[in-house]
């Protein structure tokens, strides 16, 4: 994946998680920013945006887990976020997209909520952030679990638009480039 993707951009990963394809992104891409995009905190109801939270004995469990989760992460990334290289943004992705100027990123990396109607929201909201050339990629294609197929289904109802050309359906992963 990193041997297709442009070095040296500006890159956005939603989804961030512990951030270990965070550190991933900086050591292989070296990008110039990388903006993190999670929200680090749990639904109003105590369940999580991503799917169940049936690690967590209860919502104060879950939200404590998602809190340490951010700390770690801040912790993670502290000299790159003081250097601004690493900016982060601890919001759904939805509600961090309006931020971003359309065209501000070289590549996004799409691995939020995996439900077909986030899936399918998150590539609405970022596909116009990309430069034109610029690639959407992402995690979990071909996976069914308990999103049944969502990222599957929205990214393959998405190439059906035509703006797009496939570079990869690989390993999970997709890439896709803007045309």
């Amino acid at each position: 994946m990193f041997k297709i993707l442009p070095r040296h951009g500006a890159v956005i990963e939603v989804g961030v998680f512990g951030g270990d394809f965070s550190a991933r992104i900086l050591a292989l891409n070296t990008p110039t920013t990388l903006h993190l995009v999670d929200p680090w905190f749990t639904k109003p109801d105590g369940t999580l945006y991503d799917g169940p939270a049936q690690d967590f004995a209860s919502s104060t469990q879950a939200s404590a887990a998602l809190e340490d989760q951010y700390q770690q992460v801040r912790k993670r990334f502290d000299a790159e976020l003081s250097a601004g290289r690493v900016v982060l943004h601890r919001q759904l992705s939805y509600d961090a997209a309006p931020q971003f100027e359309d065209g501000a990123f070289d590549w996004v990396y799409l691995d939020a909520s995996h439900y077909y109607d986030d899936v399918k929201r998150d590539i609405e909201c970022y596909f116009p952030k990309l430069t034109r050339g610029g690639y959407l990629t992402g995690d979990d294609y071909g996976r069914r679990s308990f999103w049944d197929h969502g990222v599957t289904r929205a990214v393959d109802e998405f190439v059906l638009t035509g703006g797009v050309d496939v570079i990869r359906l690989h390993n999970h992963q997709f890439i896709l480039r803007k045309r």
